[in-house]
């Protein structure tokens, strides 16, 4: 039974155009192409400047990669395209809605290999699925990312996370601004420096700097000048995430290696391997591993590290205040019983935290932490690892940018 013409126009669905002729070809993989060669339906022409033309200069055929059919991996539209002779423009090709100048594949094939690459997938793995190169997978991935995300000083942050996350080894960084109240990431750029985050700054401008309230940081000095010299009203709000860690890197570790280093020699080989124990939040340690245990033996082996410990825990407990007096009443009393510990390196800690205590409080009149940006970066994570590496930053920094945007239309086809 012949297939009636109007369903074969509908299921190529090109608009102004009919199918003339549709057969296969074999490629020089042995496989079979689909070739469907298109015929325009009237004469209208229309300039890249809206005019539109009865007649054209010249013309040429064009063959274009489309959405896949049926079997047939790879389809090709073969059409005719012209030239028009514009007073406005001059002797200019055609515009056509379904397929741009001098590429290879249209506008539909590419919003579908786009749509593809927003999974959590490596280039290589989409070029395969549909039978392209992977550069040109990374130039439609690349183009729909321009195209779709807003530019960084569409956003009208009040409330901001800003944090790092390493590019590569050897302290390689860049810098992620997070706006919570999304939350989206606007902004990503390279380095840590006070630059860096000035960056966006300028970007949204002085009145839109004045309308944020509070950033959410760790303290990093660059990250602080950036934002008092650029938002003067705003809070700075130090992150209680970071703040943990810190303590873990400046007091657990050091107390740890000096125990383990004046420790006996059965003493020592406990204390060695303790290191992710006594980082861990209480809560998080493994029953089956018989890890509770391991740390409260532990705990009882060594005075220091037991002081060091149970002031990690308790100092999580700030954060809990919503009260400001109440919050630095509390603080005052765990910062006197650090500094009769006599260990130096909780004392040097202490001191920092009393030295950057109205960004600690400030949580009180600003609940916000970094905790989605922390998400952010395992994401980061995961899109380096599957993408193994990325030499393009630009791409790299847009598929961030796109992982976490509310505004990108991934479903449009046309």
């Amino acid at each position: 039974m012949a297939v009636k013409q109007e369903y074969i126009d509908i299921l190529v669905s090109i608009q102004g155009y009919s199918v003339k002729f549709a057969g296969t070809v074999r490629n020089e993989e042995d496989e079979l192409e689909l070739m469907i060669q298109l015929e325009r339906k009237e004469r209208r022409y229309f300039c890249r400047c809206g005019r539109e033309f009865m007649s054209y200069y010249d013309g040429n055929e064009r063959c274009v990669r489309d959405l896949s059919y049926g079997p047939f991996k790879r389809s090709w539209l073969v059409f005719w395209q012209v030239r028009l002779n514009c007073p406005e423009c001059g002797v200019v090709t055609e515009q056509l809605d379904w397929v741009n100048p001098r590429v290879e594949y249209t506008k539909r094939l590419a919003a579908a290999v786009a749509l593809s690459c927003r999974e959590i997938r490596s280039i290589k793995s989409v070029a395969e699925q549909y039978g392209l190169h992977r550069g040109t997978v990374k130039e439609m991935d690349k183009a729909a990312l321009e195209r779709e995300l807003p530019d960084p000083s569409e956003s009208n942050p009040v409330l901001l996370g800003v944090d790092e996350f390493s590019i590569r080894r050897r302290h390689r960084y860049a810098t992620v601004v997070v706006d919570l109240e999304g939350p989206t990431v606007p902004y990503v750029a390279e380095d840590r420096t006070k630059e860096s985050l000035s960056g966006y700054y300028k970007a949204i401008g002085k009145d839109k700097c004045d309308q944020i309230e509070a950033v959410a940081m760790d303290m990093w000095p660059a990250y602080e000048e950036a934002t008092r010299e650029y938002c003067a009203d705003a809070e700075i709000v130090y992150d209680p995430f970071h703040l943990i860690a810190a303590y873990g890197r400046d007091v657990i570790d050091k107390v740890r290696s000096q125990e383990a280093h004046k420790a006996s020699e059965e003493n020592r080989e406990v204390i060695k391997g303790s290191r992710y124990l006594l980082l861990k939040n209480s809560e998080n340690l493994d029953p089956i591993h018989n890890e509770p245990a391991r740390l409260t033996e532990l705990l009882k082996l060594n005075k220091r590290l037991n002081t060091v410990y149970t002031l990690k825990d308790d100092l999580k407990q700030l954060w809990l205040y919503r009260s400001e007096t109440w919050a630095k009443r509390w603080f005052k009393a765990w910062y006197s019983r650090a500094m009769r510990s006599r260990i130096e390196p909780l004392k040097k800690f202490a001191r920092k935290l009393l030295n950057h205590l109205d960004g600690i409080l400030a949580h009180c009149r600003y609940p916000i932490h970094t905790g989605f940006i922390e998400g952010v970066n395992n994401k980061i994570k995961v899109i380096k690892r599957v993408a193994f590496g990325f030499r393009d930053m630009h791409y790299f920094f847009l598929k961030i940018r796109g992982a976490f945007c509310n505004h990108a239309n991934h479903t449009e086809m046309s």
